[in-house]
C-alpha cells in the first residue's frame, strides 16, 4: 500500500514576482489617471410650445384650401372698325338753262354772216355750232365778267352727237383770250335747227402752254 501523501510544504513568495505586481499595479493606475473622463450627456432642454386657441369659424377657414388667385380673364380684342375708304370729292352739278338764248342771238342782223355759215354746214356740224353759240350766250349770262367769244367742242375729248342730241365732255371757250374747260349737253329741235334744253359747266382754266397741242388759238 501506498503510504499517506504527504504535502509539499508552500515556499515562499519570490521577491522578483512582487515587485513586478507593484510594478504592472502603479502602471495601470497612471493608465487611468491619463485617459479622459466620459462626458455625460447634456439635459435635453425643455421646449416651448406656443398654443394657439382658435375658434371654430377660424379653424375651418385654416383648414380650407387657399383659394386660387383671380386671373383676369383673357377678353378677345374687340374688332376695330374698318374705316371706309375715301369717298371722291362730289362733281359739281352743271347748270341746266331755263332759257334758250341763241335764236334771238342768231336773228339779230349782225349774226347775217353766222346765218350764212350755218347754211352751209353739214346737219351734225350745223347742229354743233347751234350748241357753241347757246353755250357763249348761256355762259355770258351766268357771269356777265365771262365775254365768249369763240367755242371749241372737241379740245380735249370728241363731242358725241346721238339723233339731235350733242354732249361735249371735252369742250373749251374763249374769253379774254384766256381759255377755259367746258362741258355741255345740248338738245335740239327734231329738224335740228333750234335749241330746245341746254346745261353746262364751267371748268379751270386751260395752261397756256397746252394751247398749241389742243388746237386753241390766241385770237381769230
Amino acid at each position: 500500500m501506498r503510504g499517506p501523501a504527504s504535502l509539499a510544504p508552500r515556499s515562499e513568495a519570490s521577491p522578483w514576482g512582487i515587485s513586478a505586481s507593484v510594478a504592472l499595479h502603479a502602471l495601470l493606475a497612471a493608465t487611468l489617471a491619463l485617459m479622459p473622463l466620459p462626458k455625460w450627456p447634456k439635459q435635453l432642454e425643455e421646449e416651448r410650445v406656443s398654443v394657439d386657441i382658435l375658434t371654430p369659424q377660424q379653424f375651418e377657414g385654416s383648414t380650407r384650401p387657399a383659394p386660387k388667385p383671380a386671373t383676369a380673364e383673357l377678353q378677345a380684342p374687340k374688332p376695330q372698325p374698318v374705316p371706309s375708304p375715301a369717298k371722291p370729292p362730289a362733281q359739281p352739278s352743271m347748270i341746266r338753262a331755263t332759257e334758250m338764248l341763241s335764236a334771238k342771238t342768231i336773228a339779230d342782223p349782225r349774226s347775217r354772216q353766222v346765218r350764212a355759215d350755218l347754211a352751209t354746214f353739214a346737219s351734225d356740224e350745223r347742229m354743233t355750232q347751234l350748241c357753241n353759240i347757246e353755250a357763249m350766250d348761256q355762259i355770258h349770262k351766268w357771269r356777265a365778267d365771262f365775254q365768249p367769244d369763240r367755242v371749241v367742242a372737241y379740245a380735249t375729248a370728241e363731242e358725241k352727237i346721238t339723233g339731235t342730241t350733242v354732249m361735249a365732255d371735252g369742250a373749251a371757250f374763249r374769253s379774254r383770250r384766256n381759255w377755259y374747260a367746258l362741258k355741255f349737253n345740248c338738245a335740239l329741235a327734231r329738224d335740228g335747227e333750234s335749241v330746245i334744253g341746254f346745261e353746262f359747266l364751267v371748268g379751270d382754266p386751260v395752261p397756256r402752254e397746252k394751247w398749241d397741242e389742243l388746237g386753241l388759238p390766241a385770237v381769230h
